[in-house]
């Protein structure tokens, strides 16, 4: 969509017929809203037209409405903790609506409803009340709806559903046209299709989620064990050989070899299950195949919790600046062989790649559809602005060459600043070409920006 100035009479409308604010990029206070708006703090370079933090679903409706009728296009922010800011794009409107965070609860129905602003904490918070838990995200501030709509690779995600997007019953959401509408399996089903995927590739706004809840596990282990990196291989094929209970979480941290220092794989098991004798077999099956003598134990917890979790993942962040990128792979022995060659030479020494076994999976029919066994991403995470292209360029070299091993990429953390002409690698083929053909069904005016153009941006 081209963009076209509205007059300063419309603009005056448009502003006095929200409930929420707006801030124009001439505004005093237009900068630090800017600021405000990206949990990472790298200069992204990237300016709004225009802010809006919507309030209510009908400042929603009307935003868009407003875009429509001045070909503004829109980016949505919720939580705003895209590692590349896809939010940010020059010349559009910023449609804030983390002010959305509706939330209740319905017990008897193991089910609740939520605005797009509700974080992970929130609603483990109020679904633990009544027993129930739901697959969140590891990070506890992080907003419900971009994680979401981007599939969700949540905590015991394996086992409910897995990926957190499948426990989606059913959304509401504005489209193009400014027209409310209901999704669900039997209404509007494209739109449901999407949804459950598309991530910031969509092309409609999810101002409410129905989601499906889960009984809460009644004891959740949390192990936490250090291995010498030369056991890597050895753990890999251990991983490999045998197929575990989905309700065991298996994560591997790698980091770069420190000056001094051995180099050592942080390796981190969490069960759910009801009783803490359940929970503890899961973890001992699991760690007997390993070398006691190559284990050195760093926490082991029978009472662990989503709490405790998001602590854990929270306290791995201890930067400003931050950038990731990833794939999903059945090839874990090849991978391993570029990580050995390339992980020595990561220019941020807090820099984190995570190997997460994932599994066989088979998933109903919807936007999300890549598989593989291994999930591997890597979080850079530096301070100094001057150091930014080194970070760039490492990380996108070992993508670069990661790429041949690849089945596929999760959106949620796939470096659209460098990639997002190469989007199509976060779907299968198939539902790349129907989610294509239903943005351009629904937005065929471009509302809503197109993401596979950010890399120009960035």
């Amino acid at each position: 969509m081209t963009a076209n100035t509205c007059g300063a009479d419309d603009h005056r409308r448009f502003v006095h017929q929200l409930s929420g604010r707006v801030r124009s990029r001439y505004h005093a206070e237009y900068a630090g809203w800017l600021r405000q708006s990206a949990w990472n703090q790298r200069d992204f370079g990237r300016t709004p037209e225009m802010i809006v933090r919507a309030e209510s679903v009908e400042d929603v409706v009307e935003t868009v409405s407003f875009a429509s009728r001045h070909q503004h296009a829109i980016s949505v922010r919720a939580g705003g903790h895209s590692y590349g800011g896809c939010f940010l794009r020059n010349n559009s409107i910023l449609l804030d609506i983390s002010a959305l965070n509706e939330l209740e609860v319905n017990p008897a129905a193991s089910s609740v409803r939520i605005g797009p602003g509700v974080t992970a904490r929130e609603l483990s918070a109020a679904l633990m009340k009544h027993g129930l838990a739901f697959p969140t995200g590891h990070g506890g501030n992080v907003a419900l709806s971009g994680f979401l709509l981007g599939g969700g690779m949540g905590i015991n995600a394996t086992a409910w559903g897995g990926m957190s997007v499948f426990n989606i019953d059913a959304l509401d959401l504005i489209t193009a046209d400014g027209q409310l509408r209901h999704a669900s399996r039997d209404e509007n089903p494209d739109l449901f299709w999407a949804a459950r995927g598309a991530g910031p590739a969509a092309f409609f706004i999810v101002v409410r989620f129905y989601l499906k809840c889960h009984p809460l596990p009644g004891a959740i282990a949390n192990h936490v064990y250090q291995l010498p990196y030369a056991e890597l291989g050895p753990l890999l094929e251990i991983i490999e050989g045998r197929t575990w209970d989905p309700r065991l979480q298996i994560m591997m941290a790698l980091t770069p070899p420190q000056a001094n220092q051995p180099h050592n794989i942080t390796l981190n098991t969490l069960a759910f299950t009801d009783t803490p004798e359940e929970s503890a077999r899961l973890q001992r099956e699991f760690i007997q195949q390993l070398p006691g003598s190559a284990i050195t134990p760093l926490l082991e917890n029978p009472h662990g919790s989503f709490e405790e979790i998001y602590q854990q993942g929270e306290g791995m962040l201890i930067a400003r600046r931050f950038r990731s990128d990833n794939i999903i792979t059945n090839a874990i022995h090849q991978v391993k062989q570029v990580l050995d060659t390339l992980l020595p030479q990561q220019p941020s020494p807090n820099g984190i790649t995570l190997i997460v076994w994932r599994g066989e999976q088979h998933f109903p029919d919807a936007a999300y559809s890549v598989t593989g066994r291994f999930f591997v991403s890597t979080y850079l995470q530096w301070n100094d602005a001057g150091s930014d292209e080194q970070h760039r360029r490492w990380l996108h070299k070992l993508y670069d060459q990661l790429e041949p091993f690849a089945c596929g990429c999760y959106i949620n953390e796939f470096d659209l600043e460098a990639r997002s002409g190469q989007l199509r690698r976060c779907y299968a083929p198939d539902n790349w070409q129907r989610l294509n053909q239903l943005r351009q069904d629904y937005d065929p005016h471009g509302v809503f920006v197109d993401i596979q153009l950010l890399q120009r941006e960035s």
